[in-house]
C-alpha cells in the first residue's frame, strides 16, 4: 500500500501505519510504501492520522510522518486535497492546527501543550465535526465550522 491508497474513511478512524523499508524511496511522498501495523519500535517511522485545522475553519485529513523514537516535533505530513494526497509545503501565511487522532504513548515529541491526550481530544472534535458532512463529499472548505473553532 502507498500513502496514495490511505482512505479518508482510516483517516477519521484515527489508524496508524509504518513507512516500509525500501532500497529505493521515491521522491512524491505520497509514493512511499507504507503497512499496517499495531505495535513500533523506536526505530520506526510511524504515519499518523491527522487533522489539519486552518483559522478559517477549513478542515482537512492530513498524514505526520516521523521517527517514533524522535524528540522533533513534527516530520513530513501530506493532506488530503480535492480528492487526492499531496505533499504539504510549510506557508507561513496560513494558520492551522494540527492534531494527530493516536499518538503512540512512546513516542516523546508530544508533550505541554502537544501531549497526547491532547491532541487525542482535539482530533475526536474535529473529526466529529467531519462526520457531519454528506457522505461522499471531496472534504472541500467547511466555513460554517468556523462557529465551533472558537
Amino acid at each position: 500500500m502507498r500513502i496514495r491508497d490511505v482512505r479518508v474513511d482510516d483517516v477519521a478512524a484515527a489508524r496508524n501505519w509504518r513507512l516500509k523499508a525500501v532500497d529505493d524511496v521515491p521522491d512524491d511522498i505520497i509514493d512511499w510504501e507504507i503497512e499496517d501495523c499495531s505495535a513500533f519500535d523506536l526505530s520506526d517511522t510511524v504515519v499518523y492520522s491527522a487533522l489539519s485545522v486552518f483559522e478559517d475553519g477549513e478542515v482537512r485529513p492530513a498524514l505526520v510522518i516521523r521517527e517514533v523514537g524522535s524528540y522533533d516535533w513534527w516530520g513530513d505530513m501530506c493532506e488530503y486535497v480535492a480528492g487526492a494526497w499531496q505533499a504539504l509545503a510549510p506557508d507561513p501565511s496560513t494558520t492551522t492546527e494540527s492534531c494527530v487522532g493516536n499518538p503512540l504513548p512512546d513516542d516523546p515529541s508530544f508533550m505541554g501543550e502537544y501531549a497526547h491526550d491532547r491532541q487525542r481530544e482535539q482530533f475526536a472534535r474535529w473529526r466529529g465535526a467531519l462526520k457531519m458532512m454528506p457522505r461522499g463529499s471531496v472534504w472541500a472548505p467547511l466555513r460554517w465550522i468556523r462557529s465551533l473553532f472558537h
